[in-house]
């Protein structure tokens, strides 16, 4: 019988983060053996304070608001529908934690050394990892993208999407090298847009579909495991700013708070 594949799970704590935690506790043919818990924003030297006034300034108090609600809003309800927290469902099932605003800090290091992992995973990770850090697991590291790579680089691909009237996109499961989204693409899944997806909504969809292209590779990859080289750059979107956002609103909706509240109260976890 083949030995589980020892998974490292890099994030930043979120309801798109759940969707794929849940799905890396199912597979019985992975360990998850730890987990980074990312708790920088914009910059590591940040405050949380001074980086949620920063982000409002970057794009706008909608756009800042949505951001709140699928992080801590969504910690905070999770608590109120006395449903089980990210770190809970991790000391339930004794997975060590390492919560930092740098991986790549000689503690995280160290931390994921002592795991020897076979894989590093990353999704709603907002952190750059170093050649250090690449080079410990004993196969790889792997990202899930929520786009059809190279198309829709950047920070909030699925929000791009939307705000350019696209009718398609996907996720993608891709190696990690020293450039965000960047990396040789192992695996991708298309989906269609809808009129009536918000953005809560696509990226549900699109981390549910890179979670399980992301179990299936985890599960598939050897040493000689290449992947298929990016062969044109894609534009690479950061921040959206005010004039974004607000054109965003004129033409979809961040969230409704039935699908939201849904999602929170009756997804189930591991």
């Amino acid at each position: 019988m083949t030995a589980a594949r020892r998974v490292i799970f890099c994030t930043y704590p979120s309801a798109y983060s759940d969707l794929v935690l849940n799905e890396l506790l199912a597979a019985e043919d992975i360990e998850l053996v730890g987990v980074v818990s990312s708790t920088r924003i914009l910059n590591k030297t940040d405050s949380h304070l001074r980086a949620s006034i920063r982000q409002i300034q970057l794009s706008g108090l909608r756009y800042a608001a949505y951001l709140f609600a699928v992080t801590d809003l969504y910690r905070l309800l999770r608590w109120v529908f006395r449903k089980s927290s990210f770190t809970q469902q991790l000391r339930a099932k004794n997975i060590p934690c390492l919560t930092t605003d740098d991986i790549n800090s000689t503690e995280s290091v160290i931390f994921l050394k002592n795991l020897q992992p076979d894989l590093l995973l990353s999704a709603h990770f907002n952190q750059l990892l170093k050649p250090e850090v690449l080079a410990l697991p004993r196969l790889a590291c792997l990202n899930i993208h929520p786009s059809l790579l190279p198309a829709f680089k950047g920070v909030d691909p699925a929000f791009y999407a939307l705000l350019r009237q696209a009718r398609e996109t996907g996720a993608t499961v891709h190696l990690q090298d020293e450039q965000f989204d960047h990396g040789a693409i192992l695996e991708q899944s298309k989906l269609s847009i809808r009129p009536q997806d918000t953005l809560f909504s696509l990226n549900l969809k699109l981390f549910k579909l890179g979670s399980l292209s992301a179990v299936k590779q985890i599960r598939e990859l050897t040493a000689d495991t290449q992947g298929s080289a990016q062969t044109t750059v894609g534009r690479y979107d950061s921040w959206p700013n005010p004039a974004d956002t607000k054109q965003f609103h004129q033409q979809r909706r961040y969230f409704r708070l039935r699908e939201y509240l849904a999602f929170i109260r009756y997804t189930q976890t591991r």
